[in-house]
C-alpha cells in the first residue's frame, strides 16, 4: 500500500467517517475521489450510478466540509462535486449553494470552477432552483446566473473548432484533433495523453461537437480527471461539452 493511499485513506477516514475495510460503497467512493486510475474510476463510478441512494450520505458529508477540503486535498474536493453533478440530488445542491461566498470557495471560482459548475447543471437538467435570497454581489452567484443563461440558450448544432479558438497553437495540433471520433477525442482529453495542450484542444473540440449523452459518463470522468490550466479553458470546454451531453440526454439522444 503507498504513502498516498495510507494518506488518501486518513483523510476519507476524517472527513467521512469511514474505515478503510469498511462498506463497499465506502471503498468504491475512496476510488472515486482519490484513485489516479481511469479503469478503477470507471468500475467504482459504474457501482454508483446503480445505486446512487448508497452514495448519498457519503456525498453530503464531502459537500459540508468542500470549503476546508479545498484547503487540504482540493482534488478529492472537486471530484466530490462532479459526482454530485452527475449523480444529482437536491440536497447536494441545498449544501454547495450555501457555499458560494467562503473565501477558499470564492478564490476557486475565479475562473470556472466545480460548484458553479454543479449548481448549473442541478439548476438546468434538475428542476433545483437558485433561492432568492443568495447575495447578487457575489462573483459566483453571478457566475452561476449567467451560466444557468448560457444553458437555456444552449443547441446541439455541430459547429467548428474555430468558433471557440483560433491561432498558431491551433494549427500545431489541429491534425491530431481533425476526424477524430467523440471517443478518440475523450481519450485525447484525457489523463493519459502526455501532451497538455492535445488535452487542451480535445476539449475545445468536444465543446463544440457533442450531440448526444452516449459518452456522458466518461465526460464526468474527465472532469474527475481534470487539466488544470492558468484561466481555466479546459474546465470551461469540458463543462460545456458536459452541458451538451446533458441537454442530449434531456431529448433522448
Amino acid at each position: 500500500m503507498t504513502i498516498r493511499w495510507l494518506v488518501a485513506e486518513t483523510l476519507l477516514t476524517m472527513f467521512l467517517g469511514s474505515v478503510p475495510n469498511g462498506p463497499v460503497s465506502t471503498q468504491n467512493y475512496t476510488v472515486l475521489l482519490h484513485s489516479r486510475s481511469l479503469e478503477n474510476q470507471r468500475a467504482a463510478l459504474k457501482m454508483v450510478i446503480a445505486d446512487p441512494g448508497q452514495y448519498s450520505l457519503l456525498i453530503q458529508q464531502s459537500l459540508r466540509q468542500y470549503p476546508q477540503l479545498l484547503r487540504t486535498d482540493p482534488v478529492a474536493a472537486n471530484r466530490a462535486v462532479y459526482i454530485s453533478a452527475l449523480v444529482r440530488d437536491q440536497s447536494f445542491a441545498a449544501i454547495l449553494v450555501r457555499d458560494l461566498g467562503n473565501p477558499d470557495v470564492l478564490e476557486e471560482c475565479v475562473y470556472p470552477c466545480p460548484i458553479v459548475f454543479a449548481l448549473t447543471v442541478d439548476a438546468s437538467f434538475a428542476g433545483w432552483k437558485l433561492p432568492p435570497d443568495v447575495d447578487s454581489r457575489l462573483t459566483t452567484v453571478e457566475d452561476l446566473r449567467s451560466s444557468i443563461r448560457a444553458v437555456s440558450q444552449l443547441d446541439l448544432r455541430i459547429r467548428p473548432i474555430q468558433d471557440v479558438v483560433q491561432g498558431p497553437e491551433l494549427e500545431k495540433v489541429r491534425s491530431q484533433i481533425e476526424g477524430k471520433t467523440e471517443q478518440q477525442l475523450i481519450q485525447l482529453a484525457g489523463p493519459t495523453d502526455a501532451s497538455p495542450e492535445r488535452r487542451l484542444f480535445a476539449a475545445f473540440r468536444l465543446e463544440t461537437s457533442v450531440s448526444d449523452s452516449e459518452h456522458l459518463d466518461d465526460l464526468y470522468l474527465l472532469a474527475l480527471n481534470e487539466l488544470r490550466d492558468d484561466s481555466g479553458e479546459y474546465r470551461s470546454a469540458l463543462y460545456k461539452a458536459i452541458y451538451r451531453a446533458e441537454l442530449a440526454k434531456t431529448r433522448g439522444l
